[in-house]
Formats: structure tokens, C-alpha cells, sequence
């Protein structure tokens, strides 16, 4: 397995990120229709507590590891070790942890016994995750891509069958049951990731080091030092968004259940937002998240060098490329918002926020370069701590919202929205500060004359191309604005170079 270079590394993640977007989009579409809005709504109960304990477990060792393996100065064997051993002790104990506290959770936070089941299995799931994050970790820190990538389109592929499989053998046994299904499911993924990860590291092993052996080495504190040393405080700052992320749903659950709302209904509505809606806003992260990557070496190079006009150059250049890709498919969602959730999720659940919060995503698209940047630039720390005040001020204008009487679940969602402008007005704030950038007035009035004209032009087409076939008419529409949309773009200097 030959190392590969940024340029190679970079185009594998946009490639692979977009395969692995698009798997996901069929294996969502494959759930939601299996699962009914019910199921949906449970899992989107459960799912923040995952990922919340995911980060627990593998505790910002997916950094730590590429970071001390690319050294060359510190022992792989090692560094494995203490790695496995670290993570394989945190599942067993949130593992054991679940056990116990399974049924209070659902009972007194979430108030539905029905997620006791699946979070039963969480600690599973996590023993399976742990594994492949740290030997996807390993070849990235060996500057090759490829396993991880496989081994995750792979985990996409085999996870999709079986959530089929899976959720239709099960449901008759109720909702509860099939969330059970898709969890299994997950697990079987992840399992099969992590054999195809096991035998891509012992041929790598074998070939690049054939007098290597598997025995365990002699552990010293001086070893876990150097691990935990860069893995805690990356688990600090994940942490502030899986702990507001976990929050979320028990503060929605419990302000719908003191409005009057049944569970089942303070569920569905909650799955609404973060099982339908939001998934389909946040479908082009793959291709900022790939730029980002990209544009962090090259300012951290131009900073050290006080060469802020290759800064500026990059920034703008990952603005554009937010603005061509997220900007185009987020207009098309405005358009189109009942006809794309029927043809995804064969359901108009959701399909009412989307008009409302499509615009603001747009911003949040802007996020990212302006992170990328201060990470760059070594002000992370100031990053952390406005994400960390600005989770607060979310969850705090959340709840004080739904407690005005007829907003129920649009608090949550205004609560969203202004977190995302808030958040982006503050990291621009401290970027113009540490790099002296400002946004071009002329460029962002070009950049709303250019989608505000998409719009209003699909809009005109939308009542005027009508086809017998739904899914006919939203692909011809959407190719004609892509063409109105390139030509504007390149005439108001709107596109990326």
C-alpha cells in the first residue's frame, strides 16, 4: 500500500464522501420507509445518546493515533495497544452502564420505554466502532486512505441489507423492536468493516514489516501519556456538541409531554425535524468538509509566513465552493420540499421546516472554512469555547421557546437557527481578527441576486413544466437551474477557481 499525497488523499475523500453520502441517502430511504415515521421517531431518540457515548468511547483517539503514528519516532505496537486497551475498557464500562440505567433513561428523560431495548445494545455497537475508528486511524496516520474508504463503503453496503432484512422481520413484533433491528443492523456493519480492517492491517504488517509479531509490548505510563495527552482535549471539544446534541431530544420530549402531548406524538414530531428534515439539509456536508481538509495545510503554511493574501485566497475560494454547491441544492430543497420527501421518504413528514430552514443552512456551510482556519492558525481553543457558549445559549433559548404556548416543536427549530447564525458570526468575528479577512459586501449581495433568480425561476417552472411523473419533473427543472445557475455564477465571479 503505497502512501499517497494530499492532492490523491483529498480527491479519495471527496470521491469516497460522496459515495458514502449517496449509499447513505438509499440506506436512509430504505429505513424510513421500512421503519414508518413511528420508528424514525424513536431512533431519533437514541441516536444522539450514541454518539454521545461513541465519543466517550473512542475518547479523540481517532486524532491521537494519526498524529503519533505519522511521528515515526514513537512505536506503533504501542501506540495500538494502549489505544485498544483504552477504548475496549471505556465500552465495557458504558457497556455495563447501560445495563442499569437503560430503563430510567427512557422512562424518565426520553418518556418512551420503547428505546430501552435498542440502548441496551449501544455497548455492543460501541465494542465494533472502537475497533475499525482505531484501525482506520492507523492507515491514516500511514497516510493511506484507501482501507478506511473501503472498509467504510463496505459497512454502507452491508448495514443497508440488513436494515432491510432486519427491520421487515421484526416490525410485526412492534416499533420497538425494529429500532432493535436497525441497531443489529449497525452492528453487523461495523462487524464486517472490522474484519475487512483486520485483514488489510495484517497484510500491510506482513509486508512492511515481515519479522514483526503479535505480542503484546511492555506498557509504561510515558505511553498512555502520549496517547491521552492529544486524545483528551479533542474529546473536550467534540464533547460540547454531543452533550447539546444529547440534551435536545430529553429537553423536546419532556416540554411536549408537559404541553399535553402524547408520547407517541411528542416522538413523531420531534423525529420530524432531526430524522427527516435535517438529514436533507445537511446532504452537501461532504463536499465542504473535503475543501476544508484541503485548505488546512496551505494556511497553516501561509500563516507561519504572515502571508495573509494566500489566506485570503483559500477562504474565498472555499466560500465559493460552498456557495456553487450547498447554495444550489439547498434553493432546489425551497422548491421542491414536498416532492423530494415523497420521493425519499415516500412521506411529507418534515417537508414544512424545510422552506424555513434552508436559507440558514446556507450560512452554516460557511462555518466550516472559518473553523478550518483557526485550527490552522492555532486558535482552537477560541473556537471551542464560542461553540461551547453558543451550546448553552441554544439549549437555554430552546426551552424558552417551547414553553410559549402554540410553538411546540418550532422552538426547537428557531432554537437551531439562530445557534447557526450566532455561531458563524462568531467564528468570522475572530478569523477577521487573527487574519485580517472580511467578506466582500459586492460578492454576498451577487450571491443572493443569483439564488434569489434560481428561485423564483424554478418556482415559474414548477407551475409551468408539468409531467406525469413526479420525479420526471423535479430532474428536468433541477437541469435547467443547474445550467441558469453555472451561467450566473460565472458571470457574477461566483465561481470557485
Amino acid at each position: 500500500m503505497k502512501k499517497q499525497t494530499m492532492v490523491q488523499a483529498t480527491f479519495i475523500m471527496i470521491v469516497v464522501g460522496f459515495l458514502i453520502k449517496l449509499l447513505g441517502v438509499v440506506n436512509r430511504i430504505i429505513v424510513t420507509r421500512a421503519l414508518t415515521e413511528e420508528g424514525i421517531g424513536v431512533y431519533m431518540l437514541i441516536s444522539p445518546t450514541v454518539m454521545l457515548l461513541a465519543t466517550l468511547a473512542t475518547i479523540g483517539l481517532p486524532v491521537a493515533i494519526p498524529a503519533l503514528i505519522s511521528r515515526g519516532d514513537i512505536k506503533e505496537k504501542k501506540v495500538l495497544s494502549v489505544s485498544l486497551f483504552i477504548s475496549l475498557s471505556l465500552s465495557s464500562l458504558i457497556t455495563i452502564i447501560m445495563f442499569f440505567v437503560a430503563h430510567p433513561i427512557s422512562a424518565y428523560l426520553l418518556k418512551d420505554e420503547r428505546v430501552a431495548l435498542p440502548l441496551m445494545l449501544v455497548g455492543p455497537l460501541l465494542f465494533v466502532v472502537s475497533f475499525t475508528a482505531i484501525l482506520k486511524s492507523y492507515f491514516q496516520g500511514k497516510e493511506n486512505m484507501t482501507p478506511g474508504a473501503i472498509s467504510t463503503m463496505t459497512e454502507q453496503i452491508v448495514r443497508m441489507v440488513l436494515s432491510l432484512l432486519l427491520i421487515t422481520w421484526l416490525l410485526p413484533k412492534g416499533i420497538a423492536y425494529a429500532v432493535v433491528g436497525l441497531m443489529l443492523a449497525s452492528i453487523g456493519g461495523e462487524l464486517v468493516s472490522a474484519i475487512l480492517l483486520t485483514v488489510m492491517f495484517l497484510n500491510f504488517k506482513k509486508k512492511n514489516y515481515p519479522k514483526s509479531d503479535f505480542k503484546l509490548p511492555k506498557l509504561a505510563p510515558v505511553n498512555f501519556k502520549d496517547v491521552l495527552g492529544i486524545s483528551i482535549p479533542t474529546t473536550g471539544s467534540r464533547l460540547i456538541g454531543t452533550v447539546t446534541h444529547f440534551l435536545e431530544p430529553i429537553i423536546v420530549a419532556r416540554m411536549l409531554f408537559r404541553m399535553g402531548y402524547a408520547n407517541e406524538v411528542a416522538t413523531q414530531m420531534y423525529g420530524a425535524v432531526a430524522g427527516f428534515a435535517i438529514p436533507l439539509l445537511f446532504m452537501p456536508s461532504f463536499v465542504s468538509s473535503a475543501v476544508t481538509q484541503a485548505i488546512v495545510p496551505a494556511i497553516s503554511k501561509a500563516y507561519k509566513k504572515f502571508d495573509f493574501t494566500t489566506i485570503h485566497r483559500r477562504l474565498s475560494t472555499a466560500f465559493r465552493m460552498a456557495f456553487f454547491a450547498s447554495g444550489f441544492y439547498l434553493v432546489i430543497v425551497m422548491i421542491f420540499p414536498y416532492e423530494i420527501m415523497e420521493l425519499l421518504y415516500n412521506s411529507r413528514t418534515g417537508a414544512e421546516f424545510l422552506k424555513v430552514m434552508a436559507p440558514v443552512f446556507l450560512i452554516l456551510y460557511l462555518q466550516a472554512p472559518l473553523v478550518a482556519t483557526l485550527q490552522a492558525i492555532g486558535e482552537a481553543k477560541f473556537a471551542m469555547r464560542a461553540s461551547l457558549i453558543a451550546s448553552f445559549i441554544k439549549i437555554t433559548l430552546m426551552t424558552l421557546l417551547m414553553l410559549i404556548s402554540g410553538m411546540n416543536i418550532w422552538g426547537l427549530v428557531l432554537a437551531i437557527l439562530f445557534n447557526i447564525v450566532l455561531l458563524t458570526c462568531w467564528y468570522y468575528v475572530l478569523a477577521a481578527k487573527r487574519v485580517a479577512y472580511k467578506l466582500s459586501i459586492r460578492k454576498i449581495l451577487n450571491g443572493a441576486f443569483v439564488l434569489g433568480i434560481i428561485y423564483f425561476l424554478g418556482q415559474y417552472l414548477r407551475g409551468a413544466l408539468t409531467f406525469e411523473s413526479q420525479l420526471l419533473q423535479v430532474l428536468i427543472i433541477t437541469g435547467i437551474l443547474f445550467v441558469a445557475h453555472s451561467a450566473l455564477a460565472l458571470i457574477a465571479g461566483l465561481l470557485p477557481k
